[in-house]
């Protein structure tokens, strides 16, 4: 049985329940994103990705 995930939305301040299915999905998604980034050959410095990283 999968445990929900819950986390706050700052800008509502409501929280919000997610499954851990919910959150394994958005994980692959970036992670997938990255990937065909790389297969693409493009090139972030540190900063930019930093700046995704914070984003999820």
């Amino acid at each position: 049985m999968m445990t929900p995930l819950t986390t706050a939305d700052t800008t509502i301040g409501n929280p919000i329940d997610y499954s851990e299915k919910d959150s394994f999905d958005a994980l692959h998604n970036e992670l997938a994103k990255g990937i065909q980034s790389m297969k693409n050959g493009d090139v972030y410095t540190i900063e930019e990705a930093w700046k995704e990283i914070d984003k999820i």
